[in-house]
This record gives C-alpha cells, structure tokens and sequence, in this order.
C-alpha cells in the first residue's frame, strides 16, 4: 500500500518485537552513471560549496516513483498530457539516489534487519556509506542485518537505483529478454514509452530477539465431498530454526483457535467456502503467525478447490483441460484481460482506482481477469478486492511477447534471474483465494510462432518453481497455447483450442463473422478499439480533433488503433469530436457483444471468453480498453454487461448487414423461454413483429431498422442495414430528435420527446470519478422511456446519434 508522508506510522512497539516504517519523506537527486560516488551522496550529509555545484535534492516519497516525485517537484510535465511524455524518457537514462536519516530507538542487543520489499527494477543499499548489498526484483525482498548500528547515533541510509534493463518494447525481441521488469512501459500498443524506476514497495527496520516470520502460507486441503479443510500453516523463519512458532486461525465468523509447535495444522469441519461471485459467498479466514520476540504475519485467505478439467470437446480434439473447476463446479469464465492501471504505479489514488475498477469487473457480471504477462503482478489492491467481490484471476509471470519473434529467453540466459524472481511473485499472490491459475507469460511461442509449452526448458523451469512455491493451483505454459496462435480463416477446429484475435474494428463483415466462425476452446483475448470519451480527450489532448494520423497527439495516444476510415465507411463522414465519440464506441459496443454471445453460445466447447482489455494506464485517444483512463466507461462496457448476464440474449447472426434480408438464429443464454421479436424503421414505426422459432428473418428497408429481442424484462437490440457504403450513415444524419431526463433518487428516466428513433442513447456522468449506469448505449423509439439507475447519482448529460447533448437540471451530490 502507498501512503502519503502525513499517513505513515514511523514506528510501532509491542509484545512481539519491534518495527519501524521507513516510508514517507524521503530525498531524491538523479545520477549520470555514478557520479552519486564521485560526489559522495551515499556517504555524506552535506556539500561544500566550491567549483561543482552542490546536488539539489528534491522531496520524495517512499513507496512512490521517481517520475510522479519530479512531477510534484515541477521538474516534469505529467506525462498523460500531449506530447509531454517525450520530454520524460530522460528519467530512465540515469541513476538515482534516494535518501534520508535514520535514528532508532531500538533496545540494545536483540537483531536489528532492514527490509526491502522489492524496487523497480535494481539497486544497491548504502548505510553510512558502507555496502550493505543488493536489491533487485519488483517483487522480490530482500533484508540486511544492521544489528551493528549504534542505536544512539544518526545514520544515513541510501538507495541507488542504476538505470533500468534495457529490454525491448512491443516490437522487439521476446528472445533477448534478460530480467522479469514488465516491459509495457518499454513502449505498447496502450501507453507510452515511460520505463518505471522507484523505491515502490514498502521500507522498513524490524527489532526481534533473534527469529523472525519473513512468510506465512495457509496450504489448504478439502475432502473429495468439500465437508472438511485441513490448513496447514507453512511459516517462514529468519534466524532460529528451533523458535516455537504460534499459529492463531481466525474463522469468518469471529472464532479464534490457536496451535504451536512445528506442524502448524487446523482441521476445520463443514468449512464456509469461497466461491465465484456468481456462484456464491466470499468468506475469508485468517491466519496470523507468532514467534517470541518478533512482529507477527498475517495472511487472509479463503477455502476453495480450483481445478482444470475437460469438457467433451477439449477431450475429443487431445486438447489440454480447459475448464475451470470451482469447489467441484465447473465455470464458464467472461471478462477481461488486465493491464498495469497506471504507468506510474506510485500515483496517489491507485488503490482507489483498482478497487473501483473492480467493482466495475463484477458490476458487469465478469468473473476472471487475466494479468498479463506485459505487466506486473496483481497489486495487494487488486488482489483484496478480487477476494471480497468473488472475482477470479489469472495470473501470468512477467514474460511477454514482442513484434520480432516471442521466443522465450535461452534458459542459460535467464536462469538466475527466474529463480529469484519467480517464487517471490507467487508468493505475493498465493494465499488470495481469488487467484485460480498461473501462467509462464503472454503470446510465447516457438521460432515459428506456434504456442510454446513445457517442452521450452525457459517455461519448464517456471512451471517447476510456480509448483514448488505453490502447489495447489493449475498452470498454463503461455496464453495462447495453441496450438494455433489466433483466429484465422483457414484454422481448422480441432486447432483452435486457447487462441487470440481479433482486436481491430474492420468494418460490418470482418469484424462479426470471424467470431460467428470461431470454433476456439478458450478465446482468452480479443477486442476491438474506440476513442476515448470526449471529455476524456479534451482533458488530456490539446487538439483531439482530427482524430486521424494528420493529428500528431492522435497519433501518440494510440498510433495503432487508429480507426476515422472504418468509421467513415460505415457511418459516413462524420465532422465533429462527439458524433466520432459516439459512433466509435457504438461500433466496438456491437462487436465486443456479437463476440461475447458467440462465445457463450457454444458453452459445450467453450471454456472462457476474456476481452481484451478492461482498462488503461495511460490516457489513449483510441485504444481497446471498455474503461479509459478517468475510470468513464465506454458504451462497450455496458454491451459486455449485457452479454455476460445470468440470462442473456444471442442474436445469433453473422453480421449486421444483408442484400434484401438478414437471417438470424437468437437463442436465449442461461435459461430456458420464449423469445419474442420486432422490427422498427426509422420512424419508429413497426414492420414485424413476432415469436422466434428457428432461424428469424428481417426484411430490410433503404434505411436502417431496428430489431428487438424480448425474454420477460430482458432486452437485446440490433441495428441491421442492406449491405451498400456507408450502411449506417442514415443513423447519424436521421432527423433530430429530442431528449429529456428526470431524476428520482438514484433511478433516471430517459425520454425520446422527439418525432424520430433515437439510436444509441449515451448517458455520461459530468463529474469525476468513477460511475456506472444500470444501461446505457440503448435506442428509443419516439414518446419511449426508459428508467436507469445511477451510481453515484451525479449531474449527468445525454445525448444520441440524432439528438444534440442536453444536461440534467440537478447538481451532482
């Protein structure tokens, strides 16, 4: 957790031993190459003033990053902001010193130990000048016995950070990776160039009498009919391997039991399990670990089997077990795959975001995320909240394809850097009950770009240390693992098993009717682009308008999901920022359901449909995030909401266009019923309606119409159009309507007061901050209504294609 210098405990004194926080106020001065020696920063307070100019510290804050420290200083432009982002790659060109004082007020005697909980990416620790040694490895701790220190004299503690590895960015080489720094910050399709250093984990001193717990871990077991738990409680001991050690278990219900000894078991009959949110509760227990003389450790975790076991299909095709098993229930898999939530990890409101993100996650009914292998690994943040809502998530190492090849990095290469760093990453993960499954990195392959598995000694290695470290988990050599790569119209079936693609928007017909082929045993990622809402664009681009490559900060902010001509063959030209907006997002909303439904539909071969991606660390102008950077999500959001409800609709069709007619096969998703359809033109008036039996046929006019599908209260609607240039252009130049909103609490009632359909009604919260609609991107027909709940209830404005913005009558609250 990040804290601010105000928020930080400088020391805390108990029955267990002692502990300082070294966090908060630190200082910070960049170094080219180890000029930090020639000046003596490491070992000396002061500068005299003479020929060289004396270093100018600026004010730092531990856990934190170098880059949002100079932000705050005013040496740098945010990088979010235009083009600003060039003029901050100098940060990762130099060394940099962070320091402070350091007095204790420890007790004599007794063990005193400096602990790094991981840096960004390597350094070396100086303590009155002296080398203490090195800490290297996001993740990965590391501690220093400083019992020598006088504990009535100050001292002076520095870290020096060298300059980051020089890995490659996305277009690279897989091949020469040589550490286990996520490299998206290298430059990726969705951020920047903008390579992360920091002393971004937690600092501190601990006192003990000569032992101390460095790890706990809750190893659970249940019983084949899940009535009984066995926790053996695994602890890691610093110092004194005879120590007694004390294991106290706290149940969710508040009871304690405690046991001691070296086998630390609880046996825990008729145990509360953790489930899938959409399958159950979340309890948590807790275990907390005591020695004499030092700070306690404590793990939350929770009670579940997690297996991977075929379905028919994965079985009949030799395929490897797909599906995932929950306390013996097997589970369809829907959600997103997971980026870094900020190109500065240290930025103040982090946390904040990645718990609103989510509750966003379980809002729209999705139930796995999948950390890429392009970033780090699940923050604390993530990971508690995913253990509170029910939400599952992969986990993959921090190895990641690139442009040039994806091959995994020679074993004699990578060796030493994988053993340290691996076990502490899972170690970081493995008592959350929330994380099913490992992953050795994203999109491996071999030299010909077939999926590589545990026959690559690289990702064999990884998958001993993850099973060593862990144990009770499956694991996934890479994502995909083949053993085709992506869909492809000459992929035959029985070659899709885990497979990616695609994620650009290519119009009416490539866009729908690869995924209406798609025959994939898992479709772990795909998506498709849109800008950035307007608000959104205007806050970070000084010119958001061209959206096109003749706009140079367009450019920077997404250079490859640019998609003006795609938009422009469907819709026509379109002049202004928000009718681009609008239009944008509407189009990936389309696809990313039509994909998402597909998917569902084949439940007997499908394991898990994953988009690509939840959200963003940076502020992109295009980009295939469903959430952007101020945490406003887009149409798409509510599109993937709607396919990944408990019960939903299927259209069943292959793409939203047709000469004469269009032919669909809807199906209900998740229950059994009828289905009932009709078919508006622009007017609003009605042109069939009926009962859906088999395959449904919509006859088609000169203009778009709108077809509804009806289950109860459940709702699915498609724009459908002859097959022609600019098949929906119609939709934007419509005759205008008029919208009105009332508001009674939290609940919204939107009105079509004009004479014409209203396609595509957006709804956006005025303020900052997180916010989410119970529906939005919806069509109304004129004199319609429809009621929307509001969290939190907010000043919002409205508009549609036809329908100019108009904004609520009430303040936000």
């Amino acid at each position: 957790m990040t804290h601010g210098p105000e928020e930080r405990e400088e020391g805390h004194a108990g029955s267990h031993g002692q502990h300082w926080d070294l966090g908060g106020r630190w200082d910070l001065a960049p170094s080219v190459s180890e000029a930090w020696r020639f000046r003596r920063l490491h070992s000396e307070r002061d500068q005299s003033v003479g020929a060289f100019a004396r270093t100018a510290w600026i004010s730092a804050r531990v856990p934190g990053s170098v880059h949002l420290d100079l932000i705050e200083a005013g040496v740098l432009k945010d990088p979010n902001f235009a083009l600003n982002s060039f003029e901050a790659e100098w940060v990762s060109a130099r060394q940099w010193v962070y320091r402070r004082a350091l007095e204790v007020d420890a007790p004599e005697g007794g063990r005193l130990t400096l602990c790094f909980d991981g840096v960004d990416f390597e350094a070396d620790v100086y303590l009155d000048g002296q080398l203490l040694g090195g800490v290297a490895g996001t993740h990965t701790p590391a501690r220093f016995d400083v019992s020598f220190l006088d504990r009535r004299a100050p001292h002076l503690l520095a870290v020096v950070l060298h300059e980051p590895p020089p890995e490659h960015g996305q277009l690279g080489r897989t091949s020469e990776t040589r550490t286990l720094k996520p490299r998206y910050g290298y430059w990726w399709d969705f951020a920047t160039r903008l390579v992360h250093v920091g002393l971004w984990r937690d600092v501190r001193l601990e006192w003990d009498e000569g032992a101390a717990i460095t790890d706990v871990n809750p190893r659970v077991t249940l019983t084949d009919d899940f009535t009984h738990a066995t926790v053996d409680v695994e602890v890691d001991v610093h110092g004194d391997p005879d120590v007694v050690v004390t294991a106290e278990l706290r149940h969710p219900n508040g009871t304690t039991e405690r046991v001691a000894g070296r086998d630390l078991r609880f046996e825990i009959p008729e145990p509360a399990l953790w489930w899938p949110h959409d399958l159950g509760d979340q309890p948590l227990y807790e275990v907390t670990a005591f020695v004499s003389g030092a700070r306690p450790v404590t793990k939350r975790f929770g009670v579940r089997r997690v297996r991977l076991v075929h379905n028919e299909a994965s079985r009949e095709r030799g395929a490897r077990p797909y599906t995932l098993e929950v306390n013996g229930v097997s589970v369809y898999a829907r959600g997103y795959n997971i980026v870094p939530t900020d190109l500065i990890p240290g930025r103040r409101g982090v946390p904040a975001k990645e718990r609103a993100l989510a509750e966003l996650v379980r809002f729209s009914h999705a139930n796995l995320l999948r950390f890429n292998g392009v970033g780090y690994a699940a923050s604390n943040a993530w990971l508690d909240a995913c253990d509170e809502l029910g939400v599952m998530v992969w986990q993959e190492m921090p190895l990641s394809s690139s442009g040039t090849d994806n091959v995994p990095p020679p074993l004699k290469m990578f060796e030493a850097q994988v053993r340290r760093d691996v076990p502490p990453l899972v170690r970081h993960v493995r008592s959350h009950p929330c994380v099913v499954l490992f992953g050795a990195g994203n999109e491996l392959t071999d030299e010909h770009r077939r999926p590589a598995d545990e026959s690559n000694e690289t990702i064999a290695l990884i998958c001993t240390l993850i099973s060593n470290t862990d144990g009770t988990r499956p694991f996934l050599p890479t994502s995909p693992s083949g053993p085709s790569y992506e869909m492809h119209p000459e992929a035959r079936p029985e070659d899709l098993h885990d497979i990616h693609g695609g994620w650009h928007y290519r119009g009416v017909h490539d866009s729908y009717e690869m995924h209406a082929r798609n025959r994939a045993l898992v479709h772990s990622e795909f998506g498709c682009q849109a800008p950035s809402r307007s608000a959104t664009l205007r806050k970070y681009l000084t010119h958001p308008w061209p959206m096109t490559d003749a706009n140079p900060e367009v450019v920077h902010h997404g250079e490859w999901w640019l998609m003006a001509h795609r938009v422009e063959e469907v819709f026509g030209e379109v002049g202004d920022l928000d009718t681009y907006v609008h239009v944008g997002q509407a189009a990936q909303g389309d696809v990313l359901r039509h994909a998402l439904t597909w998917n569902r539909s084949r439940q007997e071969e499908c394991s898990a449909a994953l988009v690509w991606q939840l959200g963003e660390p940076w502020p992109n102008a295009h980009n295939t995030s469903v959430v952007d950077y101020d945490l406003k999500p887009k149409l798409a959001y509510y599109r993937c909401k709607e396919a990944n409800a408990p019960v939903a609709i299927h259209l069943g069709m292959t793409a939203p266009v047709g000469e004469e007619s269009v032919t669909l096969r809807p199906r209900l998703l998740g229950a059994e019923g009828e289905l009932t359809f009709e078919v508006f033109d622009l007017s609003g008036a009605k042109r069939q309606e009926g009962t859906v039996d088999g395959d449904l046929t919509v006859h088609l006019l000169d203009t778009p119409v709108l077809l509804r599908l009806r289950h109860e209260d459940r709702l699915a609607e498609q724009w459908l159009a002859r097959d022609r240039p600019h098949p929906f252009a119609a939709l934007v130049t419509a005759p205008g309507t008029t919208l009105e909103v009332t508001r009674q609490g939290d609940r919204l009632t939107v009105r079509n007061t004009g004479g014409t359909v209203a396609p595509y009604v957006m709804i956006e919260a005025t303020g900052d901050g997180p916010e989410r609609f119970s529906d939005n991107g919806f069509h109304l027909l004129p004199g319609e209504a429809r009621a929307v709940e509001s969290s939190p209830a907010a000043s919002v404005r409205l508009r549609a294609f036809n329908a100019s913005w108009v904004t609520s009558p009430w303040e936000a609250e």
